[in-house]
């Protein structure tokens, strides 16, 4: 009876495992690659890189300033702190006609070192992996399908795998293919079970995002000038250098990561960061002014977030592990390449098993794949028009056919 049962489970697991394996193949890829999406974009745009022993601090007047003197429209979205010490301070521009670009400065000279596309590498993996390039209420319900299969296969993979607690240490035998690539799965399997839980639980909430569940924040402050309230307003660079330094003695451990400037008439100027809270978005720290006179108004920390927006606020440092910089950024990316290599090694063993080519007979790939797909169905051909979609989006927002 319960080998019966396994082998339900063991249909369920590869069932789940295979019908959608190409597009979750693709999302777990180009999620890993989001994980060092940034590195890709400093390792093919030269402006973005400075020397590290060249850099002090942030010195955001400095930026500030020298941002208003390069733009032609001196139209901000914001500026934004290097991730690392070898990168440059990142400025968000609109230009004459009001698209997104990049200005990069060295962040402690504010010396004006290139520009680069609001599209970029970091885009097209956040964007890709997030939701297709699809609407975002379309898009992120298909992606967490992916999640519901991560979920369902850890689950049914503690029936299937007796003893899998001892698949850690188990190295994979080389007797032939199909026992060395057993070996492997489970292999793989058991050292990404935390990974799995993680990505797949918040990729859940996700889902419930889009379908209605929000969190409620503390107001960001009300504008008090009559020129802030009637326009969107850039502050001059006198009033940016003292709302820094009102932040600096209003809010004295708030490490700043990113300055927002008003998007619309009757909006803050809103500065971003880090301070004690653990596992949250800079977006949860922060203190606002007006714009037009550097007025204070108003300031929260991530500890006094109500629990739906604490985790709302944890899932995006958890799902693609920013929490603790590069060196998490790292462990996820080698864990999300384990992972995808579990996702196509699932997939090739259900191969091998359906295509009935026995560890004796001549090996042959085409075989074992052309088994795969035909398996696949509906699932098969559903991806493949997903994917698609997506690239052909990507390559419109590429080569500017399609504006943001």
């Amino acid at each position: 009876m319960g080998h019966l049962n396994r082998a339900k489970w063991f249909n369920v697991h590869s069932w789940v495992g295979v019908q959608l394996s190409i597009l979750l193949c693709f999302v777990l890829i180009t999620g890993t690659l989001a994980t060092v999406s940034h590195e890709i974009d400093w390792a093919t745009n030269k402006a973005m890189r400075v020397a590290p022993n060249s850099v002090t601090k942030m010195n955001w007047q400095v930026v500030y300033v020298s941002a208003t003197k390069q733009s032609q429209t001196q139209h901000f979205s914001g500026i934004n702190q290097p991730l690392e010490n070898w990168f440059a301070a990142e400025v968000v521009a609109y230009d004459v006609d009001k698209q997104r670009y990049r200005m990069f400065f060295h962040p402690t000279t504010g010396e004006y070192l290139g520009e680069g596309r609001w599209y970029n590498w970091q885009r097209f993996f956040r964007m890709t992996h997030r939701h297709l390039m699809l609407p975002v209420k379309y898009g992120v319900p298909i992606i967490s399908i992916c999640a519901f299969l991560l979920l369902t296969s850890l689950i049914t993979s503690f029936v299937v795998y007796r003893h899998w607690w001892k698949g850690f240490l188990r190295w994979p035998r080389r007797q032939h293919r199909k026992l060395f690539w057993s070996d492997m799965h489970r292999l793989l399997g058991a050292w990404n079970i935390w990974f799995i839980l993680v990505v797949s639980i918040t990729g859940i909430w996700y889902l419930l995002e889009v379908l209605g569940v929000r969190a409620s924040y503390p107001d960001r402050g009300q504008v008090v000038s009559q020129q802030a309230k009637d326009n969107r307003v850039m502050p001059s660079p006198e009033i940016f250098l003292k709302a820094m330094k009102t932040a600096e003695i209003e809010f004295p451990d708030l490490d700043i990561k990113t300055v927002r400037f008003p998007s619309r008439k009757n909006a803050p100027m809103i500065f971003q960061g880090q301070s004690s809270a653990i596992l949250v978005r800079d977006r949860a720290n922060l203190i606002s002014f007006d714009p037009m006179t550097g007025k204070f108004l108003t300031k929260f920390r991530g500890e006094q977030l109500n629990a739906t927006a604490r985790i709302t606020e944890a899932v995006d440092p958890l799902h693609f592990g920013t929490f603790a910089g590069l060196p998490s950024r790292i462990v996820y990316f080698i864990f999300g390449f384990l992972l995808s290599t579990l996702a196509v090694s699932g997939t090739y063993m259900f191969a091998m098993k359906t295509s009935r080519i026995s560890h004796r007979q001549v090996f042959s790939q085409r075989k074992v794949w052309k088994s795969a797909l035909s398996k696949m169905g509906f699932g098969k051909w559903f991806s493949y028009v997903l994917i698609a979609i997506c690239l052909l989006i990507a390559l419109g927002l590429f080569t500017g056919l399609i504006t943001q």
